[in-house]
């Protein structure tokens, strides 16, 4: 274990990725997305990691919770536990296959990244989590988003942040644009002024491999518009 590390040491984020960190601390509802290939998903797992970790070096709380959570279970594992096994370092902490939780080591305050999936949101009714992230929210209806507000709280700790990590398109498309991009909300509101959006395209990420980025420019042009160039202006009939 090193005796002193930096953050940026062990996440390796680009220009992109600094920005939509720096935008968690001044807003409680970020939405990083746009084009596909712009790192949103590791962003999204090592934010989360990086809260956990400044909670307790900031705050002295343990065994605070986190939860990255997508639509299901196989999304989960493709997108995030087969990756956190070889990018989160086992001095930091370790992951419990049983129960899908990475737990940081004493030293780091013993805090929990839970890994979960929206197949049925009310499971969580009793749950409570410091900081929620969703890889691919426009996966999921408005009613979620509202039920996980529900479930973000922690005992003696005010500075709870949501997550969210998305391409255009999908069954949530209209509310994720309309709240996030729009800046459109109901009138009973009351943190609108608290959500913030960064947007990334394919070319902001640098370890990305050109035959890929090719590869999406061969598209049919309504998803090209959508996962080249993030572009939100699409109509239902190419929600995906």
């Amino acid at each position: 274990m090193p005796e002193r590390i930096k953050f940026s040491e062990l996440a390796h984020f680009t220009d992109k990725q600094k920005e939509a960190r720096e935008l968690v601390a001044g807003n409680k509802f970020i939405l990083y997305g746009g084009a596909m290939g712009g790192g949103k998903s590791y962003w999204l797992r090592w934010q989360l990691l990086e809260l956990l970790l400044r909670v307790y070096a900031k705050y002295g709380l343990k065994n605070v919770m986190a939860a990255l959570f997508c639509e299901d279970y196989p999304s989960l594992k493709d997108r995030h536990i087969n990756k956190i096994r070889y990018e989160f370092p086992e001095w930091i902490g370790e992951f419990n296959a049983s129960d899908h939780n990475f737990v940081l080591r004493p030293d780091y305050g013993s805090g929990i990244l839970a890994f979960r999936n929206l197949d049925d949101p009310s499971k969580y009714q009793s749950a409570e989590f410091a900081f929620q992230g969703v890889d691919e929210i426009t996966k999921n209806p408005e009613e979620t988003f509202h039920f996980l507000r529900t479930r973000l709280r922690w005992p003696g700790f005010k500075n709870v942040k949501f997550l969210g990590a998305t391409n255009p398109g999908g069954i949530g498309h209209e509310w994720v644009k309309r709240m996030w991009i729009n800046k459109q909300f109901d009138s009973n509101e009351t943190e609108a002024p608290l959500f913030a959006f960064l947007p990334a395209r394919a070319t902001d990420n640098p370890y990305l491999d050109a035959s890929y980025l090719k590869s999406l420019e061969g598209l049919p042009e309504d998803m090209r518009k959508a996962f080249v160039e993030g572009n939100w202006d699409i109509f239902k009939g190419q929600y995906f």
